[in-house]
């Protein structure tokens, strides 16, 4: 009897040990891969942490357009890439576009927040408020076309840059990729 007590007492402690141990994993978003397949990604870095977007239901909180809005004044070609994370306490959002620029596969463009130039911004959305950090003209970025694909409409490219918000406040955008279908 004594020693079933020993036995029970030792799985009680081993049940005990084993279960004070196990801890509930919460995975960090990893970047997603640099791809040029039209996959639906986008990600990047903000001051260091992983941003992917999602739409708070899980899937993919992106967006695509890319339109020609034809000659003359106020035409040529339109891109838009907002990519939107809502969490429960507030929403980011990065935004890369361009303004009456036909982008090509191997091209870097400067971001300049002026007509006929790649341009993005950064904002946080909390309780209602809502502060921008654009990427202003004195600071650094850029936005790089890997693959611009025009028959299977598939543009894969890379970015970063700096935003600053109306206080001089910064966000760091670094290890930008986005692989899209537009």
């Amino acid at each position: 009897m004594k020693q079933l007590k020993t036995i029970t007492a030792s799985f009680l402690a081993l049940l005990l040990f084993t279960f004070s141990q196990c801890k509930k994993k919460i995975e960090e978003p990893q970047l997603p891969p640099e791809t040029t397949t039209g996959a639906m990604t986008f990600g990047c870095k903000v001051n260091g942490k992983v941003f992917v977007p999602k739409d708070g239901n899980g899937r993919p909180g992106l967006y695509v357009q890319y339109v020609n809005l034809g000659p003359g004044p106020g035409g040529g070609w339109y891109l838009n890439i907002p990519a939107i994370n809502y969490k429960s306490d507030k929403r980011e959002n990065i935004n890369i576009s361009t303004d009456s620029l036909l982008v090509q596969e191997g091209t870097t463009y400067m971001l300049k927040k002026i007509k006929g130039n790649a341009q993005a911004f950064y904002a946080e959305v909390n309780s209602g408020s809502v502060i921008m950090y654009p990427k202003l003209n004195t600071d650094s970025g850029s936005l790089y076309i890997r693959k611009f694909d025009v028959i299977n409409r598939i543009l894969s490219g890379t970015f970063s840059f700096i935003g600053t918000n109306s206080v001089g406040q910064a966000v760091n955008i670094t290890e930008g990729r986005f692989d899209i279908r537009y």
